[in-house]
């Protein structure tokens, strides 16, 4: 009984957990990201003055207008060790309305001169309020600047998930650190079906049109999907896969319950006879059984609820740290309770009928006839045939494996229950592995070791000569970068994405003739070649799912700073850990971009690539020397760790999952051997007589448990590569808009095969310990 509580009430913690997860985490995600009232669109311009904030306001369909500035800076962590810092330009920190944030600690607003950290930033940069790293802008000096306090903005993914600080800072320290201090964003949010993409891009397109009309040059539109979170389809997607799979193990709990109460009836197959001989009909019987089944699905609510809610809400508190926002209730709405109530009392009541009703429609002479075993119930088959002809093992274990089959149908459910544990358990390191190997994959196609992206572009020569004067570096190559977007009708240069421009940017690269940096694999066509004409693009597939619509051959029409640039794909790559990017020839570039011997990127090979943290210090200070100013030094250890970030909390689920299903597992295990333990009692009893000690029987039911975690392990191992494929498919999808690929562990299936040796050993030891206490006396009394 005790364990039939448990595993209903395993099964309830489960979906309780993933259940109450899932309803705060949407909840609250969503509510914090439409606190900022984010805007609808982001509209870079020339400049913006108070009488062109007027006009916009007054326009239809314009709910608000407001100035802002992003600023690409960057601030130094260690010396000569700089992350990339965006800044936020804010007029007014008391009036903002859209896009907003609020105060975390420390000074609020802002004194002259210091600068606000988004809350996340602190870690990156592991700095705290009062410093004053050193920041450098684009158009300024390298000056030490206070944090004077931080601030918490839900519209942004944490800092060390993109491994970007944000900072906030008023006019006149934009002014102090060498930039304008007037500003060239205007934030809009729009009236008129403010959460429908469509008529916010054609409410934005007329407002483009009406601010050209104006006499203002219009240059990148940024409009993020409107209400979502930048995370928000990613955590539901795993959320949504979660709660499947909790359902699966209340599933199995259920099934479970339904081999327990076969264990439970056939123990008592001769009461029901009796009961039935002084009158009881079938169904009173049933009813009996249904009620004890409710009742237990009763207790293990009142034990798996409270239990899984709990875990919920503090699983919740995990993923809301990881993702950058605040959980302001965890409070649990109703229907939870109420599906967690019929899901602990109508999944077991359903499940159990048919052995309930198979057992009770058992007549009297059947049940007093009944000894446990039977000529009709074994050895008629071939596979009993099969397995009476194994020769040449110790007489014990031939007699536990020929017992591991004698009733298959319980042995069907047991073994579905730990090879959904483990198949569940290898999945999670299958897809760990598998997003180890893309990172490899990425790794060993890209021949470099540093990119290095400056804030305006240098003389190419002179740029490769300072370089390579540095004794470490072995090789340099420019390869020049510019934003760039679909063209269109209108002539406006609009990109679906945030403001900070790491989800769905997509940029036009150079790449040089023969390039000894990167061996992209090909998915179809092939790479850039000497002599191809300037209009030759290769696409990654990041850039190919911008557009799916084109093809090899195809003419791909860009927008290139509001120029249209007509291009001609000749190849699709896979590039992983890579944003969109669309590479073409040199010669492509100077004649899109209009940059003639210049660049504004570099990738560095190193001879040791050991040495690639001193290296990059010296870059910075010899660079700084020459008065050439930085954006931004990527490492191969900054990519990893930005896209790693993001899928530790799915791995650390899926195996909570799989835990989950291992005990239920293991109890089903426990409960079907002791359920043979019952029906064998007389078997004993015959063992005994002939001289069968009690080590004997103890090793044959241990056996017998061995075996069956053996089989349960061969067909989890089955089972998880499908499995694996799926969540693959999924994670690598959302994170690489490719799947990952399918590799199974070899650590992941030795280490479930001593986990299910264990177990399963484990869980037979009572039942064993139980047979083998049996006496001939016990056995001969067993009625």
């Amino acid at each position: 009984m005790v364990m039939m509580v448990l595993s209903i009430a395993v099964g309830i913690f489960g979906i309780g957990t993933i259940l109450s997860a899932y309803t705060i985490l949407t909840r609250e995600m969503s509510l914090n990201y439409q606190s900022t009232n984010p805007a609808s669109a982001f509209l870079e311009l020339d400049h913006i003055d108070k009488s062109l904030l007027d006009g916009v306001r007054n326009r239809p369909g314009i709910a608000g207008a407001e100035a802002t500035a992003w600023v690409e800076a960057r601030v130094e962590v260690r010396p000569q060790e700089w992350k990339p810092l965006l800044i936020f330009g804010v007029e007014d920190f008391k009036s903002m309305r859209i896009s907003t944030f609020r105060p975390e600690s420390g000074a609020w607003p802002p004194s002259e001169g210091s600068i606000l950290l988004e809350r996340t930033a602190l870690q990156l940069l592991k700095a705290k309020i009062g410093d004053a790293p050193r920041i450098q802008t684009p158009d300024g000096q390298k000056l030490n600047v206070a944090i004077t306090g931080t601030v918490h903005d839900p519209s942004l993914a944490p800092s060390w998930q993109e491994q970007t600080a944000y900072g906030y800072a008023a006019p006149s320290t934009l002014a102090l650190l060498g930039e304008t201090d007037a500003f060239h964003i205007l934030k809009v949010l729009v009236k008129d079906q403010p959460m429908n993409s469509q008529a916010i891009e054609r409410t934005i397109g007329e407002l483009a049109v009406w601010l050209k009309q104006q006499g203002h040059k219009v240059g990148e539109i940024r409009i993020p999907p409107p209400g979502k979170h930048p995370h928000q389809s990613q955590m539901t997607a795993i959320l949504i896969m979660l709660l499947i799979f909790s359902l699966l193990a209340l599933t199995l709990s259920a099934i479970l319950i339904a081999t327990m109460i076969g264990g439970l009836l056939a123990g008592q197959i001769r009461q029901i006879g009796v009961m039935k001989a002084i009158g009881a009909r079938t169904s009173q019987i049933a009813a009996l059984y249904l009620l004890l089944i409710m009742l237990v699905g009763f207790a293990a609510v009142l034990l798996g609820m409270p239990t899984g809610i709990a875990a919920g809400r503090g699983f919740a508190v995990t993923v809301a740290e990881l993702l950058n926002f605040t959980l302001y209730s965890d409070s649990i709405p109703l229907w939870n309770y109420v599906v967690l109530l019929l899901a602990g009392i109508l999944v077991p009541f359903l499940t159990a009928l048919v052995p309930i009703w198979r057992a009770t429609r058992i007549t009297v002479r059947e049940a007093i006839n009944d000894f446990g075993t039977s000529r009709k119930s074994f050895g008629s088959k071939r596979l009993d045939i099969w397995l009476g002809k194994i020769r040449g093992l110790d007489r014990t274990l031939i007699l536990a494996l020929r017992n591991t089959f004698r009733r298959r149908g319980r042995l069907l459910l047991t073994l579905s229950l730990l090879a959904a544990a483990g198949g569940m358990f290898m999945t999670s390191l299958n897809v760990r592995t598998g997003w180890e190997s893309i990172l490899s994959d990425a790794v060993s196609n890209r021949h470099y070791d540093l990119e290095i992206r400056l804030n305006r572009p240098e003389a190419e020569h002179r740029i490769i000569q300072i370089l390579q004067s540095i004794p470490e570096v072995r090789h340099v190559e420019a390869w020049n970068r510019e934003p760039a977007a679909a063209i269109r009708t209108d002539g406006l240069d609009i990109i679906r994405t945030y403001p900070d421009g790491g989800h769905g940017s997509f940029t036009l690269r150079s790449v040089p003739a023969d390039t000894e940096t990167v061996e992209l694999p090909l998915l179809k066509g092939r790479w850039l070649r000497s002599g191809d004409s300037d209009n030759a693009v290769v696409l990654n597939h990041n850039a190919h799912a911008l557009f799916p619509e084109v093809n090899l051959g195809d003419p791909l029409s860009l927008a290139i700073n509001g120029n249209p640039v007509q291009l001609q794909v000749v190849g699709i790559v896979r590039e992983n850990l890579s944003p969109a990017a669309a590479y073409v020839s040199p010669s492509g570039y100077t004649k899109a971009v209009g940059l003639s011997g210049q660049t504004n990127a570099l990738r560095v090979a190193l001879k040791d690539p050991g040495t690639v943290d001193r290296v990059q210090q010296e870059i910075e200070r010899v660079l700084e020397k020459e008065n050439v100013r930085v954006e931004a030094v990527i490492s191969e250890t900054m990519l990893n760790e930005a896209v790693s970030g993001h899928v530790y909390i799915l791995i650390f689920a899926l195996i909570l999952m799989s835990v989950i299903m291992a005990v239920v597992g293991a109890l089903g295990l426990m409960s079907s051997m002791g359920t043979n333990v019952v029906e064998r009692t007389r078997e004993f009893g015959i063992m005994r007589t002939i001289g069968g000690r009690s080590r004997t029987v103890l090793r044959n039911v241990v056996s017998e448990g061995i075996f069956i975690g053996l089989m349960s392990w061969v067909i989890a191992l089955v089972i998880s590569l499908p499995v694996s494929a799926a969540v693959g498919n999924l994670i690598g999808n959302l994170a690489f808009r490719s799947p990952l690929p399918l590799v199974s562990s070899p650590t992941a299936i030795l280490i479930w095969l001593v986990i299910i040796i264990i177990g399963s050993a484990t869980a037979s030891v009572y039942p064993a310990w139980k047979a083998s206490r049996l006496t001939i006396r016990d056995t001969l009394d067993y009625i």
